[in-house]
């Protein structure tokens, strides 16, 4: 049986809870793990290889943006559902990797949905 993965999307950008980018990038990083925790242990979630952002591969030369959009909307297309984290209606981001799904016909769950 084939693993199910699934996409957590969760906003950098979209939060204004840091000054910097790299302090934003940390908190969404930390955000990442107690979602992967709390995933886990919910039955819905079970079956689904949880990943996101922080677990792709990333060229240290080319840390922009774009590129890391572009990363993100692969792995959007290559899941087969997407979790879209607290706040990320205000995510420019988030905003396109749920477009993406939407298009793809992934399974989508909204953390104010659940």
């Amino acid at each position: 049986m084939k693993t199910k993965r699934m996409y957590i999307a969760t906003p950098i950008n979209g939060r204004h809870d840091a000054v910097d980018i790299n302090e934003k990038l940390a908190l969404a990083e930390k955000r990442i793990g107690v979602l992967k925790q709390v995933l886990g242990d919910d039955p819905d979630f079970k079956d689904y290889e949880l990943f996101s952002t922080f677990d792709l591969p990333h060229d240290p030369q080319d840390y922009s943006e774009a590129r890391r959009m572009g990363d993100c909307i692969t792995a959007v297309m290559n899941c087969d559902a997407i979790y879209l984290d607290h706040g990320w209606l205000q995510s420019k981001g988030c905003n396109l990797e749920y477009r993406a799904a939407k298009i793809y016909g992934k399974e989508i769950f909204e953390f104010d949905k659940l």
